[in-house]
């Protein structure tokens, strides 16, 4: 199945919230029009989790983006996947963008209760790809915004 490089959507999944709700999302994405879908896990650090090892997301992000690449096969999408990114989302998506091409960016992210202004992550995203950004809020998933990363193997240095 051919895509139109006019319909490649970055999906920016938080590994903190549900996969199926992020499935959903893309799926009700590809009802408009087909679409393939590029998948970027940050390895975001969560409140206070920055100030320990900024490696410690990486297995539940990981984690997440195998989740998300077999559930999208399994629901049918065009899945293409640029991998567990940094655990800043801005530094994220530039290195999934400087190695795969996007026409817009789907951010989902844990609900926050604050309110959008300029500075939040969606504007911020907009300004430094210039690309149309829709983000939506899952619900957060089991581990409840911590991971849980000794049910991982170690990771090599």
């Amino acid at each position: 199945m051919a895509i139109d490089k006019a319909t490649r959507v970055l999906v920016v999944a938080d590994w903190t919230v549900e996969a199926t709700d992020v499935v959903a999302e893309c799926r009700r994405r590809a009802e408009r029009d087909r679409a393939l879908f590029i998948l970027m896990v940050p390895a975001w650090l969560h409140g206070l989790d920055w100030a320990g090892d900024p490696r410690a997301a990486l297995p539940c992000a990981r984690r997440q983006l195998a989740t998300l690449a077999r559930l999208c096969l399994d629901a049918g999408l065009a899945v293409e996947v640029a991998g567990v990114g940094d655990p800043s989302p801005i530094s994220a998506i530039g290195d999934a963008l400087a190695h795969h091409t996007a026409t817009s960016v789907l951010l989902c992210t844990r609900e926050r209760h604050v309110p959008s202004h300029p500075l939040d992550l969606t504007h911020r995203v907009h300004r430094v790809t210039g690309l149309p950004v829709h983000r939506v809020t899952i619900r957060a998933g089991r581990a409840g915004g911590h991971c849980l990363a000794e049910a991982e193997e170690p990771l090599a240095a």
